[in-house]
């Protein structure tokens, strides 16, 4: 492959880079804390299934490891041109919002497909239940959460993305969102996508929200404490709205369904 000159991408847990027609993503080494392995086989597993089900995701070019001082595992696909959509949600018009969630929710149905063996399964409610990052929450928000999770019914699962943020969705042509960054994909229940969703794509603004969801008011809400209770990054999700917001941070999982209901419903 031809050298181009390298231009930093948006900056994330590892190192990326566009080379000309290429991006090529670093994973960072052990040596770091950082476990690239787990990452590294998701992310090209997921890459390769996306493009096989005709769902829009830069096409993997090659991916390796190469032994240095450390060991470096990466990964090299095409460079897609797009917007991140968190940029492109706050100055669109109402009429290309309904058009990108239109596509959007075509674009989850198409991926949350039952994909046993495509990628090494994960103990949600293990890892919910011992999850470091509740520590920085109230501990009576923490033990409600931890409580939630615990009773989950997490069996029926299918594949997600897991980190659909603002900053992993791309606009391309004519509104339609291209997925990036799978390196969080796991098998969870479909509704495990709805926390990164809600809190770090559509900010909890209301009018995405209602157009995003396809059930009463009540029902979603629910939904997404489920997602946000049991999501790896659930916690930084709640304490990162409370500092967006500049509100105090939830206390209560009841004051977390307020926000939310206060949201869907045009309240604020």
């Amino acid at each position: 492959m031809a050298f181009s000159r390298l231009e930093n991408l948006t900056p994330g847990t590892n190192a990326v880079f566009r080379a000309g027609d290429y991006v090529v993503k670093i994973f960072a080494p052990r040596e770091s804390g950082m476990e690239p392995q787990v990452d590294y086989i998701n992310e090209s597993a997921v890459c390769g299934a996306l493009t096989r089900w005709g769902i829009s995701t830069p096409r993997l070019i090659a991916h390796g490891k190469i032994q240095d001082t450390y060991l470096f595992y990466y990964l090299i696909t095409e460079y897609c041109p797009g917007e991140e959509a968190g940029t492109w949600l706050e100055s669109d018009s109402p009429s290309q919002l309904e058009d990108f969630i239109r596509q959007l929710k075509g674009v989850l149905q198409a991926m949350h497909r039952s994909a046993d063996g495509l990628i090494p399964p994960v103990d949600l409610l293990g890892q919910a239940l011992d999850n470091p990052r509740l520590e920085r929450l109230p501990v009576s928000l923490h033990d409600e959460m931890a409580k939630r999770a615990s009773k989950l019914n997490v069996t029926d699962t299918v594949l997600v993305h897991g980190d659909l943020t603002g900053e992993n969705i791309l606009i391309g042509a004519d509104n339609s969102p291209i997925i990036i960054d799978c390196a969080d994909a796991c098998l969870a229940p479909w509704w495990y996508e709805l926390a990164p969703l809600v809190f770090e794509l559509f900010h909890c603004r209301g009018d995405l929200l209602r157009l995003f969801a396809d059930t009463d008011p009540e029902v979603f809400v629910e939904q997404v404490m489920d997602a946000v209770c049991i999501h790896d990054f659930g916690a930084n999700m709640l304490w990162g709205t409370a500092v967006r917001e500049r509100i105090p941070c939830f206390s209560h999982l009841a004051e977390v369904r307020e926000f939310l209901m206060s949201r869907m419903c045009g309240r604020t």
